[in-house]
C-alpha cells in the first residue's frame, strides 16, 4: 500500500529540498540543443492527499505526496503543476527529491489568492499559482510524505479576510499572520503537537473559521484547531484568545464547518467521527470505527457523510444522530476513466482517502483526492441514501508515479516501472494507456527492475512485489503481455531487487535486504543460490540493504551469452562466463567510494564486456566528486570518464551513424554543468540537451535511450511520472 514510505522519507532527509514544474497536458518543450521535450503519458497513478475549492467554483487545487501540486484549467479540461521552473521565486529554484506539498488553500474573498506550505516555508501567489513569493513564513519542518500527510486543514484562509491565514506545521505549532505573509507569529495558546505512531509528529490540523460567527475588526470571528493528542482548541474574538474544548477528540485528521456553524471531525486517530456545537461535543461515529474524512452539504447542514478508505460512504440526514449503513463506493467495481483507462481497469479496493468535499456550485457533487487520481461523484437527486457509489475520474494532467526503471529494448517499445503500477508497456508515449502488467487483480504493486535478454530482446523480465504479493513474471512480447515465474527464489524478505536476462532461460535475481543472489537456467522453474568465492550465502553484507534503493548491481552482458556481472560493494565485481554456475572475482573492492546506496551497473549494446558504473545521486555540494567510470575489459579495470561527475543515471541509444559506438545518455555534471547529456563520440564529448524536462524541477531519476530511432531518450522523475525527449 501507498502508505508511510521510508525510501521517500530517507532521501527527503539526505537532498536539499527544492521546486518541482510541470507544463500543461499537450505542450512540448524546447531544450539544449536538438531536443524537444513531451510528457510520457502514464497518467494520474500517485495519492493526491487534499483538495480545496473557491466558493465559486472558479479555483480547484490538489496537492500530492511526492511532487508539488495541481490547479485545474477548465480552458483545458486537465491539471497543471503549480510548483514550477517559472513559478517559483527565485533563489528558490533548485532540483528536488520527490517533495510534495504539505498544503494549499484558496482564499474564499478572493479566488485567485492561493497559499502554499511547502518546502518547509509558507508561499503566497495573487494569480493562480501563476507566480509564487516566499512570506516571511520562518521555515519550519512540514514533511508531505510522512504517515499523517493525508491530514487536512493544516493552512486556513479567512473567509472574510485573504491577508488573515493560520499555519499549521509538525513539531513547532500553530502560526498566523494579520498581513498577507509580511510576519507571522507563533499562536501559544495552542500547544505542539505530541507524537502519533511510529514516533511521528502529526501536527496542527482541522484548521477552520467559521463564517457564520460574524466579524470582529475585518476578521473572522470563531475559529479553529486541532493539536495531536492535545484536542481542538478554539477563539470567539478572531484569534485574540483561545480556549480548548473539552471532552473531545484529542486531535483532527480533518474537520469541516456546516453552514450552521457545526464543527464536524474525524478524529486523529482515524477512528471517530465528532460534532461539536452549542451543546459541546457529540461522538456521532456510525457504526464500526474507522473513518477517514467527513465531508458536509454546504446548502444542507444537516447533511454530513463519513467515509472509508475505497470510496464507502455512510450518510447522516440529521447532524449523525442517524446513519444509512454503508454504501459501497468505487472498489466494488464503480469507477468511470474515460480520461485514463487503466485507472478503472486496475482492480481492488485500494482508494485511499487524501480528503474529499462537496462542490460549492453544483448540488450533489462530491470531489475525491485519492490514491490515485482526482474523482467526482454525483449523488442521484431525489434519492437521499444511493445503493452504490460511482466515481468518474478527472485526472488529465496530472503524472504522479514514483519511477524505478525505464528499459526500452532494442526493435522494441520502452517499458517504465514504478512504485505503486508494476510496469507499463507503452506503445504510444502521447496517449494514455489502457492497462498495465503484469495483471490487474493486485491494486498496488511495486514495479522495481525490469531487463530484456541480450540474446532475445522481444523477451523481457521484472520484480514486481509488494510485502507479500508476488507477481514478477516475463513477457514473450517485449512486455504487452505477461506470465507469473513458474516459482521465486526462496526468499526471507520477497520485496525489490534487481533482475538481469541473458537469454529467456538464464536470469539472475539479486533481491534486497542483503539476501544472496540466485540464478534460474530454466526460465524461472526453478532459481539456485548463486555461490560466490570469498562470500557466505547468508548473513553477507555488501549487496542491497534496502528495497527503497535505487540499486541495480547485475548485468547480463549484452553479445556474450551466459556471462554475468554482480557487484558486491564490500568484496568487489564477480563475473560469470557459464550462466552463473560458477564465479570469479574479477576487481576487488568498490568500484567507486559510497557505492553501498544508489548504484547502477550496466552494459553496453552490441559491445562485448564493456560496462559504465555510476553511484548515483551522493548528498553535498554539487557536483560531488564521484566519478562515471567505465570498463573495456569485462570489469577488470576501471576508468574514469573524463570532465564528468556524480552522474545519477544513464542508458544506452541507437548510434548516430551506422555501426558507430551506441548514443550514451547520462543525468549530472559535465564541466561541472548539470543537465541531461548525450555523447555520439563513445564519451568523448558531450552535448547537454536538457536540464529541467518540461520545466520540472522534480530530479530524474531513471534513464534510458530509444534503441531503435536516433535522438530519442526516456527519463523517469523521483516523484512526478515520466517524459520523453526527441529530436526537433
Amino acid at each position: 500500500m501507498r502508505n508511510y514510505d521510508p525510501r521517500r522519507l530517507f532521501a527527503t532527509i539526505l537532498i536539499a529540498v527544492a521546486l518541482f514544474g510541470w507544463p500543461g497536458a499537450t505542450s512540448a518543450f524546447a531544450a539544449d540543443g536538438d531536443t524537444i521535450w513531451r510528457p510520457l503519458r502514464v497518467g494520474a497513478g500517485g495519492w493526491l492527499t487534499g483538495i480545496d475549492i473557491s466558493p465559486d467554483g472558479s479555483t480547484r487545487v490538489v496537492r500530492t505526496d511526492t511532487y508539488g501540486a495541481y490547479l485545474w484549467d477548465d480552458k483545458k479540461s486537465a491539471w497543471s503543476q503549480l510548483v514550477t521552473e517559472k513559478s517559483m521565486p527565485q533563489p528558490h529554484l533548485n532540483r528536488d527529491y520527490a517533495h510534495g506539498v504539505y498544503e494549499i488553500r484558496v482564499a474564499p474573498s478572493q479566488p485567485a489568492r492561493l497559499y502554499m506550505s511547502f518546502a518547509g516555508t509558507v508561499y503566497r501567489s495573487d494569480n493562480r499559482g501563476g507566480t509564487w513569493a516566499a512570506t516571511a513564513f520562518k521555515p519550519v519542518t512540514m514533511e508531505p510524505n510522512d504517515g499523517y500527510r493525508m491530514f487536512g486543514q493544516k493552512l486556513a484562509i479567512d473567509p472574510v479576510n485573504p491577508d488573515v491565514v493560520y499555519a499549521g506545521t509538525q513539531a513547532n505549532g500553530l502560526y498566523a499572520t494579520r498581513d498577507g505573509g509580511k510576519s507571522w507569529q507563533q499562536v501559544s495558546a495552542v500547544p505542539k503537537s505530541q507524537k502519533g505512531r511510529d514516533d511521528l509528529l502529526p501536527g496542527i490540523a482541522g484548521i477552520a473559521f467559521d463564517p457564520s460567527s460574524g466579524s470582529l475588526e475585518g476578521r473572522t470571528r470563531t475559529i479553529y484547531a486541532a493539536s495531536f493528542g492535545n484536542g481542538v482548541f478554539r477563539s470567539l474574538d478572531a484569534g485574540a484568545t483561545w480556549a480548548l474544548l473539552p471532552n473531545g477528540p484529542e486531535g483532527a485528521g480533518h474537520a469541516k464547518i456546516a453552514k450552521d456553524g457545526s464543527y464536524y471531525v474525524q478524529s486523529g486517530d482515524l477512528r471517530t467521527i465528532w460534532r461539536f456545537d452549542a451543546r459541546g461535543w457529540t461522538e456521532i461515529t456510525p457504526g464500526a470505527q474507522n473513518w477517514d474524512t467527513v465531508i458536509v452539504d454546504p446548502r444542507d447542514p444537516a447533511r454530513i457523510i463519513a467515509v472509508r478508505e475505497g470510496g464507502i460512504f455512510n450518510i447522516s440526514l440529521d447532524r449523525g444522530a442517524t446513519w444509512s449503513g454503508y454504501i459501497w463506493g468505487p472498489g466494488h467495481n464503480a469507477r468511470v476513466a474515460n480520461d485514463i483507462p487503466w485507472l478503472a481497469w486496475t482492480k481492488g479496493d485500494y482508494m485511499p482517502t487524501g480528503d474529499m468535499m462537496f462542490d460549492p456550485v453544483t448540488p450533489d457533487r462530491i470531489w475525491f483526492a485519492e490514491g490515485l487520481g482526482v474523482w467526482f461523484t454525483d449523488l442521484p437527486a431525489g434519492k437521499p441514501y444511493p445503493s452504490q457509489v460511482s466515481f468518474t475520474s478527472v485526472s488529465t494532467g496530472i503524472e504522479q508515479l514514483v519511477a524505478n526503471q525505464i528499459v526500452a529494448p532494442p526493435g522494441g517499445k520502452p517499458l517504465v516501472a514504478s512504485w505503486d503500477q508494476p510496469v507499463f508497456y507503452i506503445d504510444n508515449p502521447d496517449a494514455f494507456p489502457d492497462t498495465h502488467g503484469p495483471d490487474n487483480e493486485l491494486d498496488i504493486v511495486g514495479g522495481w527492475a525490469i531487463d530484456y535478454a541480450s540474446s532475445k530482446p522481444d523477451f523481457v523480465a521484472g520484480i514486481f512485489d509488494w510485502w507479500g504479493r508476488e507477481k514478477s513474471g516475463f513477457s514473450t512480447d517485449g512486455g504487452r503481455t505477461w506470465s507469473p515465474f513458474a516459482s521465486f527464489p526462496p526468499l526471507e524478505r520477497s520485496i525489490g531487487g534487481a533482475i538481469a536476462v541473458s537469454t529467456p532461460n538464464n536470469m539472475i535475481w539479486a533481491a534486497s535486504s542483503n539476501q544472496p543472489a540466485f540464478v534460474t537456467k530454466d526460465g524461472g522453474v526453478t532459481w539456485t543460490v548463486i555461490k560466490l568465492p570469498g562470500v557466505s550465502e547468508k548473513g553477507e553484507t555488501g549487496w542491497s540493504f534496502a528495497y527503497y534503493l535505487n540499486r541495480h548491481i547485475v548485468a547480463a552482458d549484452r553479445v556474450a551469452r551466459g556471462r554475468f556481472y554482480l557487484y558486491n560493494y564490500l568484496k568487489g565485481l564477480y563475473l560469470t562466463k557459464d550462466g552463473g554456475d560458477t564465479w570469479s572475482l574479477v576487481k576487488k573492492g568498490e568500484i567507486v567510494q559510497w557505492s553501498g546506496y544508489n548504484t547502477l551497473l550496466q552494459s553496453v549494446p552490441e559491445h562485448e564486456g564493456h560496462l559504465f558504473f555510476t553511484v548515483g545521486r551522493q548528498s553535498g555540494v554539487e557536483p560531488v566528486a564521484t566519478p562515471f567510470v567505465r570498463s573495456l575489459d569485462g570489469g577488470a579495470t576501471w576508468t574514469p570518464v573524463p570532465n564528468v561527475l556524480e552522474v545519477i543515471t544513464f542508458g544506452f541509444g541507437k548510434s548516430r551513424q551506422p555501426g558507430g559506438y551506441p548514443a550514451i545518455y547520462i543525468v549530472g555534471w559535465v564541466d561541472r554543468k548539470y543537465g541531461i547529456w548525450r555523447s555520439d563520440d563513445n564519451a568523448s564529448s558531450w552535448a547537454r540537451i536538457g536540464e529541467f524536462p518540461l520545466g520540472s524541477l522534480d530530479e530524474i531519476k531513471t534513464l534510458d535511450g530509444d534503441k531503435t530511432e536516433y535522438g530519442r531518450v526516456y527519463v523517469g522523475f523521483q516523484g512526478s511520472g515520466y517524459a520523453y525527449g526527441a529530436l526537433r
